[in-house]
């Protein structure tokens, strides 16, 4: 079964998926073994994490796609991917498809703003012309292998310019019109109003077209009262928290670099404390290395095989206790 087709099988299966963004492969990981049913590889945070860079459109398509690469093959459960505007025109769209279709993710999301683009919740967003973004989405339907390959058409357009939340219904339902399998709409903050209103005027016409929610990381979601179910009751069936692992990670390096510089080996000593019997104690273990050796002990000469076991010492990857040798 195809990325795409799972993801698929998900959606009809369960009432919503939800997962934190991802822009790694070791968030992926993470993300798949606390049981999420699929993983989101965010802009943002591959632009941020992998370069250092914010979201203005910095990142290229080949740094985007080898992310989505390593992070598909690092994981057995959907990738879904950000693919900015496809990075150019809809002849780049074609190829940003193929390529990231060949990397092994389940879907991508194509948003309506000029190219270099910019994170959807930054100021300075501006629009492509509404034809043209259709015809984008149009070109990636027709750019795709498998028909379970799933194109989300996102647009940008309530806070961008000449926008506002008549102009993003306008685009979307132009974007379903032209194919797309899911339609995702960037709100102005936290509250129902904006998503119940576009959920309502998309299923008028697309009763049936599934509708992708980000629970922004931009907005303070402690003052709303909205829960996950809520959103899904307005019809929205896939939702991310965008760039929730990196912030996560960006929180807990701050602090444990931040008490390193201030109490030395003390701070390090404490954090192992904390992170003893939990499931990343063993980083070995989390890696795979039990499964590298597995490996050599089927491939590899018996006797290299037991010689570099038995006559050299380190850890085992089999859990901390008892692996000092």
């Amino acid at each position: 079964m195809g990325m795409g087709t799972k993801l698929r099988q998900l959606m009809r299966e369960k009432p919503f998926l939800v997962t934190p963004g991802t822009s790694t492969p070791l968030h992926a990981m993470i993300a798949e073994r606390t049981g999420h049913d699929f993983v989101y590889m965010t802009g943002y945070g591959t632009s941020l994490t992998i370069l250092g860079y914010p979201d203005v459109g910095l990142l290229t398509e080949p740094e985007m796609v080898t992310n989505a690469r390593n992070i598909a093959r690092a994981v057995q459960v959907p990738v879904i991917a950000d693919a900015d505007t496809g990075f150019g025109n809809a002849i780049n769209v074609i190829r940003t498809v193929q390529n990231y279709e060949a990397a092994g993710v389940a879907g991508i999301h194509l948003e309506d703003q000029v190219h270099p683009k910019r994170c959807g919740h930054l100021q300075g967003k501006m629009l492509i012309p509404l034809e043209e973004a259709a015809g984008k989405i149009r070109a990636a339907i027709e750019a795709k292998r498998d028909k379970d390959f799933i194109i989300i058409a996102r647009t940008d357009a309530i806070q961008a310019v000449g926008g506002g939340f008549e102009e993003a219904v306008r685009r979307a339902l132009a974007y379903a019109r032209a194919g797309a399998d899911m339609l995702f709409c960037e709100f102005p903050g936290p509250d129902a109003d904006y998503p119940q209103r576009f959920a309502k005027a998309i299923h008028q016409e697309f009763p049936e077209k599934p509708l992708f929610f980000n629970f922004s990381s931009s907005f303070r979601w402690h003052e709303s009262p909205l829960e996950f179910a809520d959103v899904a009751a307005m019809g929205y069936k896939v939702m991310i928290v965008s760039m929730a692992c990196m912030r996560v990670a960006m929180q807990a390096i701050w602090d444990y670099a931040t008490d390193l510089a201030k109490r030395g080996a003390r701070a390090e000593k404490d954090f192992e404390l904390r992170l003893t019997g939990h499931p990343t104690e063993d980083f070995n273990k989390f890696a795979g290395i039990p499964a590298v050796r597995e490996l050599e002990a089927k491939y590899l000469p018996k006797e290299m095989f037991r010689q570099k076991y038995e006559e050299s010492t380190g850890l085992t990857g089999q859990g901390l206790a008892g692996q000092g040798q």
